[in-house]
């Protein structure tokens, strides 16, 4: 259940309207649907009318379903497909759409799977009710190139890849400061934390930490900030970001592990997310084991600020 409190500048607003403000991680069809199937309250009302308007001081209940109770939605999400055929779809995924459903609310809706349940139809099961689909991850705000299964064969023919690791992951991150040597590894575990009741992963040398690997090299240097092409033998959970923090060159934007100033003095550039983006990938494909080698170009956002810090210089 969320309340919200109608504030001055909200008055007048259309019901879903406002709530699409307040939830921008939910679609307006599904928001609508939300509205129209009783979930919503005003006043202590039910509301099932999308257009109705709102006045300062309306108080709202909004009820969100779990995922258990309405399934996964298929939605008409416009999606970038860099690679397709019957067994597997690879997309270039925008920064701030997060990969799969979760079941608390936060995010039901507008997320990759519920646009690949439109574009797809159908998906392999093996991810489970809540990852159809799904082979690896991106964070929400990283872009760049995803893998997804249409099937079950070809998700764990993917899966076993991923696993083995002989799927070359290649990213392009950009780093506070210069990076040296130009050429590099990290090797260092990372665990899991919620020391604090903060939710991170940290580096550590406990038996439970899950060995880690990432290979780099210095693309150029951005006057303060390092360009780097960062490879990943392992996948795990913020790697790059944690690996790169632990030797003094966090990635800009990041602000989990970042530096803060940094983060400012870039945002005020126009750097909104963390500047971390899935470059290539490089896979066999499932129905001829031929290896598929995919670039995804570095995204607008990303590439205005290098525009900027270039100009500077």
């Amino acid at each position: 259940m969320r309340h919200y409190k109608l504030k001055s500048e909200d008055a007048g607003k259309r019901l879903d309207q406002y709530i699409t403000s307040v939830k921008p991680d939910l679609t307006r069809a599904f928001i609508q649907k939300l509205i129209k199937d009783g979930n919503v309250f005003v006043n202590n009302k039910k509301t099932t009318k999308s257009s109705s308007k709102l006045k300062e001081g309306d108080e709202l209940m909004v009820t969100i379903p779990s995922i258990r109770e309405v399934g996964i939605l298929a939605e008409n999400i416009p999606l970038d497909v860099v690679y397709e055929d019957s067994d597997i779809v690879v997309v270039n995924k925008a920064a701030g759409m997060v990969v799969h459903p979760t079941d608390h609310g936060a995010h039901v809706s507008g997320t990759l799977v519920n646009a690949l349940m439109h574009h797809c139809k159908d998906l392999s099961g093996i991810g489970g009710e809540k990852r159809p689909g799904i082979v690896h991850r991106l964070d929400k705000d990283t872009s760049g190139l995803i893998i997804t299964a249409k099937n079950d064969k070809a998700h764990h023919f993917v899966s076993k890849q991923i696993q083995d690791r002989t799927v070359v992951k290649k990213y392009i991150t950009l780093l506070k400061g210069h990076l040296s040597p130009k050429n590099g590894s990290i090797e260092a575990p990372l665990i899991k934390s919620q020391a604090g009741g903060k939710k991170d992963v940290q580096i550590s040398g406990k038996a439970k930490a899950k060995y880690a690997l990432t290979h780099y090299e210095v693309l150029e240097y951005v006057g303060d900030y390092s360009l780097v092409e960062v490879q990943i033998v392992t996948g795990r959970t913020h790697q790059i970001r944690v690996h790169f923090k632990a030797i003094g060159h966090p990635v800009c934007g990041d602000t989990m592990y970042g530096d803060a100033k940094i983060n400012e003095k870039l945002r005020e550039a126009g750097l909104t997310r963390q500047f971390l983006h899935a470059a290539e990938l490089t896979f066999k494909k499932p129905a001829e084991e031929m290896e598929l080698h995919l670039k995804a170009p570095l995204a607008k956002d990303l590439e205005a600020l290098l525009k900027k810090l270039t100009a500077l210089r």
